[in-house]
């Protein structure tokens, strides 16, 4: 489903040339939920960025389903990642201003659904995260777990094939963490969806199908 081929990637300043990624060749498979590790610094959510089409590599190429993404304009690929693919940030990014059915409905409205269809699909993705009876409070009213379940809502509400996670329960103690990684798994084994997640926990990482590690912008295992 995803391929990445000689993947690298070199930010440059006038004095300074740094390598983020070098030589990245990597597969995720249909319905895989893959964990990547490894010291910070090291191009994890550089990797993760390019995947999402939130960044471009200096060489190599970027497939989704058979796509070469790198290929694309800016359009094309804000198109696409809108259709395929669903962010969870360690930040949850609400919007404080909005309450939680509204902060989950803002990617459809984007693409114009109606409001009707709108409020329907996010109670629907909000029963599925278990936040039902949290639908009218704000972000500032909720546990940090809460507002996460709540961004993976909003990363669904699309019905995206792929999501793209990075640091998921970072800012969560354990109890919340484990919660929220509950919630990825039923994503991954019951909806079929393929997962990427960069952590530094080693437990989590060793409930997912598979763990690639990096150390300075390496694929080392």
């Amino acid at each position: 489903m995803i391929k990445l081929t000689n993947l690298e990637k070199i930010y440059r300043t006038k004095e300074i040339e740094t390598v983020a990624l070098e030589h990245v060749n990597l597969e995720v498979r249909k319905g895989e939920f893959l964990s990547i590790m490894g010291p910070s610094g090291c191009g994890k959510s550089t990797l993760l960025n390019i995947m999402g089409l939130l960044d471009t590599p200096t060489t190599g190429t970027v497939e989704i389903d058979g796509i070469n993404t790198v290929n694309m304009n800016d359009r094309e690929q804000a198109a696409f990642r809108n259709k395929q693919l669903g962010f969870v940030f360690q930040s949850f990014h609400l919007i404080n201003s909005l309450n939680v059915l509204d902060n989950v409905e803002l990617p459809l409205l984007y693409r114009k659904v109606a409001a009707s269809g709108r409020r329907k699909t996010a109670k629907e993705v909000l029963e599925k995260v278990g936040l039902s009876h949290r639908m009218k409070h704000f972000p500032t009213q909720l546990s940090g777990g809460q507002c996460q379940r709540v961004a993976i809502a909003r990363a669904i509400i699309g019905n995206p094939n792929i999501i793209l996670a990075d640091e998921p329960t970072g800012n969560l103690d354990s109890k919340m963490g484990a919660e929220v990684m509950d919630i990825l798994h039923t994503l991954n084994e019951q909806d079929g969806r393929t997962i990427v997640m960069v952590t530094h926990n080693e437990d989590q990482a060793k409930r997912t199908d598979r763990t690639i590690r990096f150390f300075d912008g390496r694929q080392v295992q």
